[in-house]
């Protein structure tokens, strides 16, 4: 094995995550150390660690003639670097350690020429972007665009060709400064109707002689019975990741004629949430500008029906305990505040598919619905609104980071300590025919 191998190094981050998510926070204070595990004697003349944060973008374009351009746009949000380690020196096979301490910083300002299309866009001097990383689908050449942050040891043994690098990502959210005020459903709600009508609805057959008649007349007695229902829907469209969220809905059944049934059992039979988020980018070339879009589904959960009977009154009940979007998908970090930046901005849309069911016929009606959906930045602590305290997701670092914030091997002290650091030295879609809608003066919950 190459004895200048970024296998001997390890980065440590002993500095908590912040919130119910764990995530770190811009002005937090990053601590840890760098682990050496050389397995040889090794030379080395310096040791570097860096922390940065980084906003990338790619439009990837075919022309006419089959060629394909790419266009990046790197921007640093900040870079700090830190002399930990500085030679000339031969050391001993051992485990090393040199700690380090770095301050993200609050907010960070990016000096970007004018372009017609920065209105969809958030220019000038702003908090740091959450982490985020578009995978996008459906796009043969999909844009790339990613939000980084992370660690980055080098070690330079005095040749370029053998300097070793390790790297250790850090996720990055803002975070409400204070508990986020409770969702509540908005005054606005999406509503559809659905109508079935069929012969199995009848509590008896018809005779031939009543077929008959049937046919050739417009006896109101011999109607073909329906059912005919009216279903609105309403949850709360901003809303942080680990708010619970109130879902309801309302059911009211209307009689159209003397053969409809008189009270038909109803139920929910269950629902299915989608997420998307939506993401416009944009990088610089040569001569102009280049533009691109994606999107990505960053959630789909069905919870099934509870199986009980729908009132017919028209009256909002809630159907579920109230859910949190943390409890919709293993993937939490998906769940990225809605932000907007100088070359990436990211919104949401929200498809809900609402089920219900005659029970004894087993039709089933389906009703979509799809609304713009904010996510919130995440909550320092645990809101005290909350009445599901016991249920929270348990996603800290081991959780949702293992390979960002813990050490791939634990370890251990070695007899044989690094030499003095010098400070004098400097640092170098459902097709039933159901109709479902969404009221057009929606307004956020928050």
């Amino acid at each position: 094995m190459n004895k200048y191998s970024s296998e001997h190094i390890d980065i440590i981050v002993d500095t908590a995550p912040q919130g119910i998510l764990g995530t770190f926070i811009p002005g937090q204070t990053i601590s840890g150390k760098v682990i050496y595990k050389p397995t040889t004697q090794v030379d080395i003349n310096h040791v570097v660690i860096i922390c940065k944060g980084i906003c990338f973008t790619e439009i990837t374009e075919r022309s006419g003639n089959n060629t394909i351009s790419h266009y990046p746009e790197k921007i640093i949000l900040f870079r700090n670097l830190d002399t930990i380690f500085r030679g000339p020196h031969t050391i001993p096979a051992g485990t090393y350690e040199w700690p380090f301490q770095f301050e993200l910083p609050i907010r960070c300002n990016y000096s970007r020429k004018s372009h017609r299309r920065d209105n969809q866009y958030r220019l000038g001097d702003q908090e740091l972007p959450p982490t985020f990383k578009l995978a996008s689908e459906n796009f043969s050449q999909p844009p790339e665009a990613q939000v980084s942050y992370k660690l980055k040891v080098k070690i330079n043994p005095g040749s370029i060709i053998h300097t070793i690098k390790r790297a250790k990502e850090l996720p990055v959210w803002s975070l409400s400064s204070t508990p986020l005020k409770p969702p509540v459903p908005l005054d606005s709600y999406s509503e559809g109707n659905g109508r079935f009508k069929s012969n199995s609805l009848r509590p008896t057959q018809h005779t031939f002689k009543e077929k008959m008649k049937h046919a050739f007349t417009s006896d109101a007695s011999l109607k073909t019975p329906e059912i005919n229902i009216a279903v609105q829907f309403k949850m709360p469209r901003c809303v942080s990741a680990t708010q619970y969220m109130p879902v309801e809905l309302a059911c009211k059944y209307t009689k159209t004629g003397q053969n409809d049934p008189e009270s038909p059992e109803l139920i929910l039979d269950g629902c299915t949430f989608s997420l998307k988020s939506y993401v416009n980018v944009r990088s610089s070339g040569t001569l102009s500008e280049h533009h691109d879009n994606g999107r990505e589904t960053v959630l789909s959960h069905t919870i099934r029906g509870n199986q009980k009977l729908l009132s017919h009154d028209g009256s909002f009940i809630p159907v579920w305990e109230p859910i949190r979007l943390a409890d919709m998908t293993s993937h939490v970090h998906r769940l990225v505040p809605t932000f907007s930046t100088w070359t990436i901005t990211m919104w949401y849309k929200m498809i809900v598919k609402i089920r219900v069911r005659h029970v004894q016929t087993g039709h089933i009606w389906k009703f979509e619905s799809k609304f713009p959906f904010e996510i919130l930045p995440g909550e320092v602590e645990v809101p005290a609104y909350s009445k599901q305290q016991t249920s929270l997701v348990e996603a800290g670092p081991s959780e949702l980071y293992p390979p960002q914030l813990q050490s791939d091997n634990q370890a251990s002290s070695s007899s044989a300590g690094p030499p003095e650091f010098r400070d004098d030295l400097a640092p170098p879609s459902y097709n039933s025919g159901d109709v479902w809608r969404t009221e057009p003066n929606l307004k956020r919950a928050c």
